[in-house]
C-alpha cells in the first residue's frame, strides 16, 4: 500500500515531464496574471477529468505592502498543483487533480479575515495553505480552526502551536530561528555583541523575544533591544543608537521595505557592523535587487532553501526559467506543502477536511517532494509542529542565497567580510 501512495505523489517520472515542459517567462506570468484576474480569485480552470477535482485553498496577499512575497508565493502554489497533476493526480480518488482557488489577503488583517472565511464557505475545500505572514496567519488559523479545515502555512510564529488542532507548521519556528541566529554570531567574533532591532508586529516580537530569552545561554550578549514602527521612513534614529551600542553584530528582524532602508542607512553613516538579517525580507530576490553589492556578505536564516537537496535545486530550475528569480523561501516551502496535501489526500482517499486533516497530522516522510526541507524530515507532533524541523543559516553569494550553517546542512563555504 506504501508502495502505491509513494507512486501517485511521488512519481519521479510524472513530475519530471512538468519540470522540463519549455514555457517562456512571459507566458507563465501572463497566466499567472490570469488567475489573479479572475473573479474574488476564483478557481483555476482545470477540465477533462473522469473524477471531480480537489479543490484546495490559498490565502495570499498578491497586493499591498507584502505583495512582492505574495506574488512569487502564487507563481509557486500554481507550478506545484501542475506538478502533482501532471504526475496522475490523487489515484485513490481516481487520478482526480488538484485544483486551486486564490485569495488575494490584501496584505490586511482585516481582509485576511473575511477572505478566510469566504474561501472557506463559498468553496468546497479540502485543505489550506497560506498566508506566510504571521499576523496574517494567526487570523487566518483562527477562522479555519472554528471551521474545522486544515491549514499548512510556513509562517514562523510560535503561536501557530498553542491550543490548534487543525494547523500545521512543516518548517523552523521563529523560536528556533533566533538559536540559529545566536550560533551565527559566532562565525564573525568570539566574543558577539549583538545589537537586536524589530518590526513591532507579531513575526518580529515573537522573533527578537526568541533571541533575548535564549542569549544568555549561548554566550551571547544583547546590548540593543530596540522595536521600531514597520513601514518607518527614516532609520537614521535607529542605526545611530546601535552605532552607540558597541555592538559587533546587527540583528534586525523586518521584513523587505524596512531591511532595504536599515542597510543603506548601517552603510550612509559607515558602521562597519556585520548584519544578519534574519528570514523575512532578507531572503527574497527583490532584497537584492534593491541593494545590489551591499547584500554581499550578509547573512540569514530561512526554513527553507533553494540549494538544500536536489528536488529542490529541480524546482528551483523550473521557477527561475519561468519567472526569472530563483525560489525563495516561502515559494519553495509551499511547493513541499503541496506535496504534503497530495500525501494525505492519497493516503485519506478522500475530500473530506477531517479526513485530510487526520492524514496530515500522521505524515512520516523522509524522501520526495512533500520532504523539501532542511533534513529532509516531516512528521507532526500533537501540537501541528513538525519535530524534525530546523533553520538552515544562509549568506548573499554573488546575488544568490547559499546554505552555510549549520554545517549538516552546509552547501557553500562561509565568505569572509
Amino acid at each position: 500500500m506504501r508502495k502505491d501512495r509513494q507512486g501517485s505523489v511521488s512519481n519521479k517520472a510524472g513530475l519530471d515531464r512538468v519540470l522540463s515542459k519549455r514555457q517562456g517567462r512571459r507566458e507563465f506570468l501572463l497566466k499567472t496574471g490570469g488567475i489573479l484576474a479572475a473573479s474574488a480569485f476564483g478557481a483555476v480552470p482545470m477540465r477533462g477529468w473522469a473524477a471531480d477535482p480537489v479543490n484546495i485553498g490559498a490565502l495570499y496577499p498578491t497586493t499591498g505592502s507584502m505583495a512582492q512575497i505574495g506574488v512569487g508565493c502564487v507563481a509557486a502554489a500554481k507550478l506545484a498543483v501542475e506538478m502533482v497533476n501532471d504526475a496522475g493526480g490523487i489515484k485513490s480518488l481516481g487520478g482526480a487533480k488538484l485544483n486551486l482557488i486564490l485569495s488575494d489577503v490584501q496584505s490586511d488583517t482585516t481582509v485576511t479575515r473575511t477572505e478566510t472565511d469566504r474561501l472557506i464557505t463559498g468553496n468546497k475545500l479540502s485543505a489550506i495553505h497560506g498566508c506566510f505572514a504571521s499576523a496574517l496567519t494567526l487570523i487566518a488559523s483562527e477562522v479555519a480552526e472554528r471551521a474545522k479545515m486544515p491549514l499548512l502555512t510556513g509562517s514562523s510564529s510560535d503561536q501557530l502551536n498553542k491550543g490548534r488542532t487543525y494547523t500545521f507548521t512543516p518548517f523552523a519556528r521563529a523560536s528556533q530561528f533566533a538559536l540559529a541566529q545566536l550560533r551565527m554570531s559566532r562565525l564573525v567574533s568570539d566574543k558577539p555583541k549583538v545589537a537586536v532591532i524589530f518590526e513591532n508586529t507579531a513575526f518580529g516580537t515573537s522573533t527578537s523575544n526568541g533571541l533575548r530569552e535564549q542569549a544568555a545561554a549561548e554566550g551571547v550578549e544583547i546590548v540593543l533591544f530596540e522595536p521600531y514602527s514597520a513601514g518607518f521612513t527614516d532609520a537614521s534614529p535607529l542605526i545611530n543608537k546601535v552605532k552607540s551600542s558597541g555592538a559587533n553584530a546587527l540583528f534586525s528582524v523586518s521584513y523587505l521595505n524596512d531591511l532595504i532602508l536599515i542597510v543603506r542607512t548601517v552603510k550612509q553613516v559607515g558602521l562597519n557592523i556585520a548584519i544578519n538579517g534574519g528570514s523575512g525580507g532578507f531572503v527574497i530576490p527583490d532584497f537584492y535587487k534593491n541593494v545590489g553589492k551591499l547584500a554581499e556578505g550578509l547573512q540569514g536564516v530561512a526554513h527553507w532553501n533553494h540549494d538544500m537537496d536536489a528536488n529542490a535545486e529541480k524546482v528551483n530550475a523550473e521557477y527561475k526559467k519561468r519567472t526569472g528569480e530563483f525560489l525563495f523561501e516561502y515559494a519553495g516551502g509551499l511547493v513541499a506543502q503541496t506535496f504534503m496535501i497530495a500525501d494525505a489526500l492519497e493516503r485519506a482517499a478522500s475530500t473530506d477536511p477531517q479526513k485530510v486533516r487526520d492524514a496530515i497530522a500522521s505524515l512520516d516522510v523522509s524522501s520526495g517532494y512533500a520532504a523539501m526541507c532542511p533534513g529532509s524530515k516531516v512528521k507532526f507532533g500533537p501540537d501541528g509542529k513538525n519535530i524534525h524541523a530546523h533553520p538552515v543559516g544562509v549568506q548573499w553569494q554573488n546575488g544568490d542565497l547559499a546554505s552555510v550553517f549549520p554545517e549538516e546542512d552546509k552547501r557553500a563555504p562561509l565568505m569572509k567580510t
